[in-house]
């Protein structure tokens, strides 16, 4: 009779665990939004219909993640509309250079601050582009007008993000100054500049590809130390005198503020096995010539914090910031 009882008890204790044990078991319980805050077909969206794919073709989490373009305010919009969702798994945004210049201007009413931190993924060059009907053929065709026509030369790119920092950059370096128009994502300042609307803009090697392998734009500098193994023609700004134009974006994933620590680690380790995956390796980073970097959560808090300081620093010197 005791051993019944004991047996029971055991049971019953067994039970009790699978009844009230982690809530957190299961998750994802349902399918995950990842939020673009900028529109089709820039960086940011290429980066995340890359990410959505490898994680369905190779079911990094039980549930799929569904991309959603909430474009709007440079960045703004989106990254409220994800804030606002406090606590909430279910939705996670990407991370670009808006994250932090945005709410440097004050044109944002949530910071990283408002954010927790996922994965960091890569850092992400920027190509000077031109359309091939333009009259510039080279990075110094480009300084001799800009010195003859001072804001004679329109630069399309997204508003207060890196496409400023690098239009700084240039002009402090070259002792120029374009007439800035400002995008609300790096698609549409392609598109202007396909369009004839701008004369040159700034892109990231995933926002042009398309456009460069069909011979409908053209780059004429990149923002790296070296050159890009794929694009081997494209010379650095360095090795046309301006070595202080040198730039990366961070790119990564965010969720809400108070999230649960148990869908943390959840979401870290299936990025964690995105960044291990040979088919993300090839197919985004190798493919759009982006530096594959991997942050887990905690450093990448760190490298946010430092992020932000880095672009309040360089705010200054352009400029932007007093």
């Amino acid at each position: 009779m005791k051993k019944l009882v004991t047996l029971l008890a055991v049971l019953g204790l067994i039970l009790g665990l699978c009844s009230f044990g982690p809530a957190w078991a299961a998750y994802p319980e349902k399918p995950i939004t990842l939020v673009v805050p900028f529109s089709a077909g820039g960086g940011s969206d290429v980066m995340a219909r890359a990410i959505a794919k490898v994680f369905q073709d190779e079911k990094l989490l039980p549930q799929p993640l569904v991309v959603e373009n909430r474009p709007g305010g440079s960045g703004a919009v989106g990254y409220a509309y994800v804030a606002r969702r406090a606590g909430d798994p279910y939705i996670i945004a990407t991370v670009s250079s808006s994250f932090w210049t945005t709410p440097l201007t004050a044109e944002s009413p949530v910071s990283y601050k408002d954010f927790t931190p996922i994965s960091g993924l890569g850092l992400d060059p920027f190509l000077l582009m031109v359309n091939p009907k333009s009259p510039y053929k080279t990075l110094e065709d480009v300084i001799k007008a800009a010195k003859e026509k001072p804001m004679g030369l329109t630069m399309g790119g997204t508003s207060l993000s890196d496409d400023r920092v690098c239009t700084g950059l240039l002009e402090k370096a070259a002792g120029i100054k374009f007439n800035y128009v400002p995008f609300e994502g790096g698609g549409e300042a392609m598109t202007a500049l396909l369009g004839g609307h701008v004369d040159l803009c700034w892109a990231n090697p995933g926002e042009a590809l398309n456009q460069l392998e069909a011979g409908r734009a053209v780059a004429l500098a990149v923002s790296v130390e070296e050159r890009l193994a794929k694009l081997p023609d494209v010379p650095t700004f360095s090795e046309a005198g301006y070595p202080q134009v040198v730039h990366y974006q961070l790119r990564g994933i965010v969720a809400p503020k108070n999230v649960p620590e148990e869908a943390v680690k959840v979401l870290e380790a299936a990025f964690k096995k995105l960044h291990d995956s040979q088919a993300w390796q090839k197919d985004y980073m190798e493919r759009f010539m982006v530096m594959s970097r991997y942050y887990n959560a905690k450093d990448f808090a760190n490298a946010i914090v430092e992020r932000n300081d880095a672009y309040t620093v360089v705010y200054k010197e352009i400029g932007v910031l007093k």
